[in-house]
């Protein structure tokens, strides 16, 4: 009994490992089967796609077309997409049409009817590297791998943005500002052309865009994207033109201007505004003493307080200072004002009174008679008969026949003050062999800020001894004719 109970216990020692192969083989036979039923039946959603795979630039769009079959009954399937490394961050989206989708009815034995179809859009950012990356789609039991290939990448480039400003009748509006804004922060701005364009670089990102024209209403985009290396056009902004507004300028809104003159300020007023308005013309900060005009031209004498101007007209007008005689030099400030239907409009004016320079020459005498050899004396006085201006160094000069030798004292005066005077007196001296006749001397008195001459008339005669000596020869030759005429005369 003992030995047949232990034959019995071997032979299950030998079935042990034969019962574990068994239970360990069993789950595969079963999956085999189970799988070999599975690839007998047809697949209820076939994706079929003509071109799997396609090149493009970083920053470009692949748009797949997908066809979609349904050999089953009508059910409705969840589009999914899963992709690896940077292409899982990439927008993927189904599209039909300009709609995004994410499920799609696919009515039962669409093989025999119209397929659905369904459009797969993978934006690639523009920085993303050259290379090939698969995209898989799932829609119900049905799969297909599609593949993009990076050919060019563009990172390090910022992309562009573009747009186009008008009015309501879709005219072109120059000079319109348009800021861009990444959330509140604001990044950069550009001025339409003439056309109403603009073209501004960008780092990519989203932003938003506010558009300003003088007399028009300020308008605000909608949320844009910018990308690498791609130009996002934005479209028409139509901006609405506001009821009454007006453009004040002047071209030179800073002058300087001399003692005793009337500057002259030309100032143009457009109506940007789409109704007629009247302009009531006023003056802000003119100090005591002064009186101002606004007039239709510059020879005008008539004071004009208002002025009509149309829609879209422009007029020209000319704002006169008269400042008092006795004016202080320095700078001044106006504000000129122009009052409006709906508001008032400044503009700022600046003038610089400046010195006025004069200088006057004055000598008692302007002919002078000498002997040859001797100094003629000169006297010449320059006073500054200018307003408020300082005349500042101030030097004589002579210019004489060559020959001629000249000294002045003094050689130079530092500055005259309005009113100033000074007297230089010259000494000029005439060669001693000089042929007496009349000469002339010019003296120019100049400084840093204008310069004067005079001219003198030199008469140079001969010597006192000269005439002696020819005095005494005439004598002689006369006695000498009458000793002949009394010896020899009556022979």
């Amino acid at each position: 009994m003992d030995k047949m109970k232990a034959k019995v216990k071997a032979k299950a020692r030998k079935l042990v490992p034969i019962l574990i192969l068994f239970l360990f083989f069993l789950p595969l036979f079963f999956f085999s089967s189970a799988a070999a039923q599975i690839e007998g039946v047809e697949k209820r959603v076939e994706i079929r796609c003509d071109f799997t795979a396609q090149k493009i630039e970083a920053g470009d769009t692949a748009a797949f077309e997908l066809t979609l079959v349904n050999h089953g009954k009508t059910a409705t399937y969840n589009l999914r997409w899963w992709a690896y490394r940077e292409a899982k961050n990439w927008d993927i989206k189904f599209e039909d049409g300009d709609k995004e989708v994410y499920k799609v009815l696919l009515p039962e034995g669409s093989i025999a009817g119209s397929p659905k179809t369904v459009t797969l859009a993978v934006e690639t950012p523009g920085d993303e590297k050259v290379g090939e990356y698969p995209i898989h789609i799932d829609i119900g039991d049905g799969r297909i791998t599609l593949y993009v290939k990076i050919t060019e990448t563009h990172k390090g480039e910022k992309g562009t943005l573009a747009l186009t400003v008008t009015d309501k009748d879709g005219d072109s509006i120059k000079g319109a500002t348009v800021s861009v804004y990444n959330k509140d922060k604001f990044m950069d701005y550009a001025k339409t052309t003439v056309e109403g364009k603009i073209e501004l670089e960008l780092e990519k990102g989203e932003y938003t865009a506010e558009i300003i024209k003088e007399g028009y209403h300020a308008k605000e985009t909608e949320d844009f994207k910018i990308r690498i290396g791609r130009k996002t056009d934005i479209g028409i902004i139509s901006l609405e033109q506001k009821e009454y507004y007006a453009e004040v300028s002047s071209k030179s809104p800073s002058k300087t201007s001399m003692v005793g003159e009337n500057p002259l300020y030309q100032i143009k007023i457009k109506n940007s505004g789409k109704a007629d308005d009247t302009y009531g013309l006023d003056i802000e900060g003119l100090p005591e003493d002064w009186y101002s005009r606004y007039k239709e031209t510059k020879e005008g004498k008539e004071d004009i307080s208002e002025l009509f101007i149309g829609s879209g007209e422009e007029k020209t007008l000319y704002l006169e200072f008269v400042p008092p005689y006795d004016v202080e030099i320095g700078e001044y400030n106006f504000t000129s004002l122009v009052q409006s239907s709906m508001g008032q409009y400044e503009l700022d004016l600046t003038l610089k009174v400046r010195g006025s320079y004069k200088m006057r020459l004055y000598s008692r005498r302007l002919s002078y008679e000498v002997k040859r050899g001797e100094k003629a004396s000169i006297s010449l006085t320059a006073s500054n008969a200018g307003k408020g201006g300082t005349i500042t160094n101030i030097k004589p000069e002579i210019s004489a026949p060559e020959g001629w030798t000249a000294t002045i004292n003094p050689k130079e005066v530092t500055s005259l003050k309005p009113g100033e005077s000074e007297t230089f007196t010259m000494k000029i001296t005439p060669p001693g062999d000089i042929t007496p006749s009349d000469y002339k001397v010019t003296v120019k008195i100049k400084s840093d800020q204008l310069e004067e001459e005079e001219d003198f008339r030199i008469i140079v005669e001969e010597s006192s001894n000269v005439a002696l000596y020819g005095t005494v020869i005439i004598v002689i030759v006369i006695l000498a004719l009458a000793f002949m005429f009394r010896k020899y005369g009556r022979r």
